[in-house]
């Protein structure tokens, strides 16, 4: 019987090195068992590049709680098209008001962030990406808007 997959092999590695990536980041294999309800020897076969055993749902989900990173969870999603945003703490309990003008601060740190990149020659680089820290940049946009949708979502539902 074959194995049937959806992805390409590179892809199933790089999921098996994300998966390394979060139990060396939980303090490695012996803390990662500690935090799950997995072996040491189950841990530790995640990881392999040619193993058969895939780390369950719940053990990302109990590893990435530990670390506050969704290292695993978010190349799923990514692989399916969509991307992972952080959800504001609390920035949804507030006036409206006080959310759009953050939106428009951060919306506008982009735009002047990406009109420096463009100034000299039309063109953002990739060095000037990451000297601007647009995707952090954009990241806090996003933060923002999600709150603002959650906000409103609120409002709809009468809270």
């Amino acid at each position: 019987m074959t194995e049937a997959r959806q992805y390409a092999a590179d892809f199933y590695l790089r999921l098996r090195h994300r998966c390394r990536a979060l139990i060396k980041t939980c303090g490695g294999i012996e803390c990662a068992a500690d935090l799950s309800r997995v072996s040491q020897a189950h841990i530790g076969r995640y990881g392999a590049p040619d193993g058969r055993d895939w780390m369950p749902a719940d053990v990302i989900a109990d590893l990435e709680k530990d670390i506050g990173e969704p290292v695993v969870s978010r190349a799923l999603v990514q692989a399916l098209g969509f991307e992972v945003v952080k959800l504001p703490d609390g920035r949804w309990d507030g006036d409206i008001n006080q959310q759009l003008a953050a939106m428009f601060k951060e919306v506008g740190e982009v735009t002047h962030h990406i009109g420096e990149c463009l100034a000299d020659d039309g063109e953002i680089t990739p060095d000037e990406c990451r000297a601007h820290r647009l995707r952090k940049e954009i990241d806090d946009a996003l933060q923002v808007l999600v709150g603002m949708k959650q906000r409103v979502k609120q409002i709809e539902e009468g809270a």
